[in-house]
C-alpha cells in the first residue's frame, strides 16, 4: 500500500472525485466505515479529505449521486434507438430482429462496463468480465423508447402480422430479454437466430 501523502494544495473538484472513487468499493461496509479509512483508500491525509467533505455521510451522499449519474448516462437508450432506426426496412423481418438483439446485447454490455468502471478505484485496472445474464436486463424491455424502436422495426410487416406491431414489440422484448441465452447444464444457450425463429414461428417444428 502506498504511504498517505502529505497535505498539499490540490483542485477541490479533483480531490472530491478521487475520494469518491476510492470510497465506492467500500460502500458494502458503510455502517462501520470511517473517514480515516476512506482517506487511506484515497491515499490522502484525513485533514485534506475534511476540507472537501464535512463527514462520512457527505461522502456517502456523493457516492450515491455518482452512481445515479453513471447509471443514468449508461442506460440512455438514444444510441441503441438510433441504431435500431437505421436497420434497413428492406431486410427480411427475421434478419431485422436478429440485428435488434445484437444492438440490445451491445447496449447491455455498455451499461455493465460503465457501472463496473465506476466501482474501480484504479481506472487502469484490467476489467473483470461480467457474466452475461439477461435476467439483469429485463427492465430494459419496459423502456418506452426501446419498445417504440422495436415497434418501428416491425411496422413494415404489420399487414402480415397476427397482432399490432406495438403488442408484438413488447412480446419480442420479453422473449429476447428473458434469459434464454444463458447456458445451463441441461441445454446450451439459444442464439439470436433461434430466439427470432421461436418468436416468429412458435414452439412447433415445421412438418
Amino acid at each position: 500500500m502506498s504511504p498517505v501523502r502529505t497535505l498539499v494544495s490540490v483542485d477541490p473538484e479533483q480531490l472530491r472525485h478521487t475520494i469518491v472513487r476510492a470510497a465506492l468499493p467500500l460502500l458494502a461496509q458503510s455502517s462501520s466505515l470511517t473517514t480515516a479509512q476512506i482517506a487511506q483508500a484515497a491515499n490522502v491525509p484525513e485533514p485534506e479529505l475534511l476540507t472537501v467533505f464535512t463527514d462520512k455521510e457527505s461522502i456517502l451522499q456523493a457516492c450515491t449521486a455518482a452512481i445515479a449519474a453513471t447509471v443514468s448516462a449508461a442506460t440512455d437508450p438514444t444510441e441503441a434507438v438510433r441504431q435500431m432506426d437505421a436497420i434497413p426496412a428492406t431486410l427480411p423481418l427475421a434478419a431485422r430482429l436478429v440485428q435488434v438483439i445484437a444492438i440490445l446485447d451491445a447496449y447491455y454490455h455498455r451499461i455493465r462496463t460503465d457501472v463496473d468502471a465506476l466501482y474501480r478505484a484504479d481506472a487502469a485496472e484490467t476489467p473483470v468480465p461480467w457474466s452475461f445474464d439477461r435476467r439483469d436486463f429485463r427492465g430494459i424491455g419496459k423502456m418506452i423508447d426501446i419498445r417504440e424502436a422495436v415497434t418501428r422495426v416491425l411496422d413494415p410487416d404489420e399487414p402480415t402480422l397476427a397482432l399490432p406491431a406495438g403488442i408484438l414489440a413488447e412480446a419480442f422484448l420479453g422473449l429476447a430479454l428473458s434469459g434464454i441465452q444463458i447456458p445451463r447444464p441441461q441445454h446450451p444457450a439459444l442464439s439470436a437466430e433461434q430466439i427470432v425463429d421461436l418468436f416468429l414461428h412458435g414452439a412447433t417444428a415445421p412438418s
